[in-house]
């Protein structure tokens, strides 16, 4: 046996049978050239192409390829390591042995009593944990004697335990927790529980699968014991400026219903569709204004009364912009569809005549349906409508903006069942206003200057009294009602210059204005408004705004009126946002929602909104959540007149899939 020792701090290379060159060192290194083995001691490192070992001492089987660590032993490749109390690496299958190993992936742990490093994307535990926990020991681990971790992928486990303060509290024959931060395909964490509305159920197993850079869809299964199964799908693509957009259904048939219910949502925008147009839609449909909420797991989704769906293509030619548009709205309330198939709008550019008149022209083609219990009607209108107006500058005083408005339309039936049938309307009207102001060297309490400004003016209106009786109304085409009146206004806007930087900003705006009718030769109710939108308090004080709107009736003098005053606090412990309404005779109702954070590990978000006349919460809703270091509690609940909804959990933070809910706390919670 020939034995070579080397003493202090050595480093030597030597070449395996594949060529490359392995560097090692230590304090003390020893060569036993019989067996072709080099013995590490003391402080051992060896490294090999993108290879970093640490240990305590090191052996390196020069012929086998073979390097075996003891002692603190850390394997280091690239961005990841495993690090234990025995390695076995193999230099040419690069794969290792560790035992009593820990090594890091993400956000997430894995100690296992055996680690196997099987190739750089996937590595064996087992008798393993997994945490997210940085403290030792964790809050929290999931054991199972056999894991298999794809890195960048997820971790799969069979069976699975979940310990918290090492109590096993849930157990399941396998399970897999997402650890990739970036966009990949596979299996999405789902849930088991139990509840008296749906049964025992599985929700949300779903596949996520990546189509591109830029698309994406995700396959989803709920199995309920008591409504049956009910598939999703899920799409997502964004292709800006061509396509962006997603689409979303859900299909059911109800097994204690006995009925087919469903739900499909889409939307896109296309800024660059066929032959320069765009193309923007946003389509929904519903079986029932009831069907999200029924299937709701968690906070409370309202009854909708209504839902609409809308496309629109649009196109623009020598100037003259196009569009085509399709809407549905369907009315739960009174079971009524109104459908426009379709509806065409050109609009011609702004042109001036004669250097004075600026005049646009537009046309409308519409074909308005109505569906209700009892039968279905239909009105097709089409017409041409232009504005011509002039704008004139007299004395530098005042500001005349005389304005006319035609209209020709035709449609395809009246009430007397004539076909085609035409029209021409039109009304005029002509502005006059001016504006006067004045600067105040106002010196006080942080404002540095005031300008007043003063805003009059008048208008007349006409527009004969047409017998339009007979046509139908279309969307698009105006009505033209009898008018002869005249409008005033006096509107009046206080701006500052506040602070050190002097910021300009409206503090007052009053506006008061009536109308006059020649045709009933009577007033109308004057209408005012005072507004403060500055919020004129320092801090804690984050927003302090109140506005006062009503009417008068000058012949009366009685008046309605409706106060408004929005009021925000922030601290860093506490926020309060208050709205308050009161109409005269009408009520009064006060909203308010904010947060509290007592502790650095405790918080409250709330909102509500008050009744004061009945002395009753007509809606409110709460939230608390409390921090647990690497988990989460999270109960919220809503109200919103008779239905109540509520939900609790305790989740992973950096899992949120994980959680522990209601569900799985059977019947007694429901």
């Amino acid at each position: 046996m020939i034995w070579f020792l080397c003493l202090g701090l050595l480093q030597d290379t030597t070449l395996s049978d594949t060529l490359d060159v392995i560097n090692y060192r230590a304090n003390r290194i020893t060569y036993d050239l019989e067996n072709s083995l080099i013995i590490l001691n003391d402080s051992a490192v060896i490294k090999y192409k993108d290879i970093v070992l640490t240990s305590d001492s090191a052996y390196y089987h020069v012929e086998s390829n073979i390097l075996e660590a003891f002692g603190n032993c850390d394997l280091k490749q690239v961005d990841d390591s495993i690090r234990g109390e025995f390695l076995r690496y193999n230099i040419e299958t690069q794969k290792a042995m560790m035992t009593s190993g820990r090594t890091q992936i993400d956000n997430g742990f894995i100690t296992g009593k055996e680690i196997f490093w099987i190739d750089e994307k996937t590595v064996h535990s087992y008798l393993g944990k997994y945490t997210t926990c940085s403290d030792s020991p964790p809050h929290y681990y999931f054991y199972s004697p056999k894991m298999k971790v794809y890195l960048g992928d997820m971790v799969i486990a069979r069976p699975i335990f979940l310990y918290i303060q090492d109590i096993p509290v849930l157990g399941a024959p396998f399970w897999f927790v997402p650890i990739s931060s970036k966009r990949k395909s596979g299996l999405l964490p789902f849930r088991i529980g139990n509840s008296s509305t749906f049964g025992k159920y599985i929700r949300g197993f779903a596949y996520y699968l990546v189509l591109s850079d830029y698309a994406d869809v995700t396959l989803q299964l709920d199995a309920m014991e008591k409504k049956g199964i009910m598939p999703h799908v899920e799409g997502i693509w964004d292709y800006a400026p061509f396509s962006k957009g997603k689409i979303y259904a859900s299909y059911i048939r109800d097994t204690q219903t006995q009925k087919v219910r469903y739900s499909v949502e889409a939307r896109n925008t296309s800024d660059l569709f066929l032959l320069g147009s765009s193309l923007n839609w946003d389509i929904k449909y519903v079986s029932d204004n009831s069907y999200r909420q029924d299937y709701a797991e968690t906070t409370a989704i309202w009854l909708e009364k209504e839902i609409t769906s809308a496309a629109t293509l649009t196109r623009s030619v020598a100037g003259f912009k196009n569009t085509l548009a399709f809407e549905r709205r369907q009315d739960f309330s009174d079971t009524t569809i109104n459908l426009k198939l379709p509806y065409y709008t050109i609009s011609g550019p702004s042109s001036m005549l004669f250097s004075a008149v600026n005049y646009a022209i537009t046309g409308h083609i519409s074909r308005d349906r109505l569906t209700t219990s009892i039968d279905t009607s239909e009105v097709i209108g089409a017409n041409l409508h232009t504005t011509p107006s002039i704008q004139q500058n007299v004395l530098n005083l005042l500001t005349v903006s005389p304005r006319l408005d035609l209209d020709l339309a035709v449609f395809n039936e009246d009430t007397l069942g004539d076909r085609w049938p035409s029209r021409f309307g039109y009304s005029f009207s002509t502005t006059a206003s001016t504006n006067f102001f004045r600067v105040f060297g106002i010196e006080l309490m942080g404002v540095h200057g005031l300008l007043h400004k003063v805003l009059p003016s008048i208008t007349y209106t006409y527009t004969p009294a047409f017998d339009f009786t007979r046509f139908p109304r279309a969307t698009g085409i105006p009505s033209y009602n009898h008018t002869n009146n005249l409008s005033f206004g006096l509107n009046q806007e206080f701006e500052a210059k506040i602070g050190d930087e002097e910021r300009k900003v409206n503090i007052l705006r009053i506006n008061f204005g009536g109308r006059y009718s020649f045709i009933t030769d009577s007033l109308s109710p004057f209408n005012f408004l005072v507004s403060a939108p500055h919020n004129p308090f320092p801090p804690p004080v984050s927003i302090f705004t109140v506005q006062v709107d009503g009417t008068i009736d000058p012949y009366t003098t009685d008046y309605t009126y409706n106060i408004t005053n929005t009021s925000g606090i922030k601290l860093d412990f506490f926020s309060l946002t208050v709205n308050q309404s009161y109409r005269k005779e009408s009520g009064y109702q006060v909203w308010f929602n904010g947060e509290i954070k007592p502790t650095r590990n405790w918080s409250m978000t709330y909102s509500a909104r008050y009744d004061v006349p009945t002395k009753k919460l007509v809606d409110y809703s709460f939230g608390i959540v409390r921090d647990l270091h690497c988990w989460e509690a999270v109960f919220n609940f809503n109200q919103l007149g008779d239905e109540w909804r509520y939900d609790f959990k305790i989740r992973i933070k950096t899992i949120p899939e994980v959680s522990i809910g209601k569900g799985l706390l059977g019947y007694i919670f429901e």
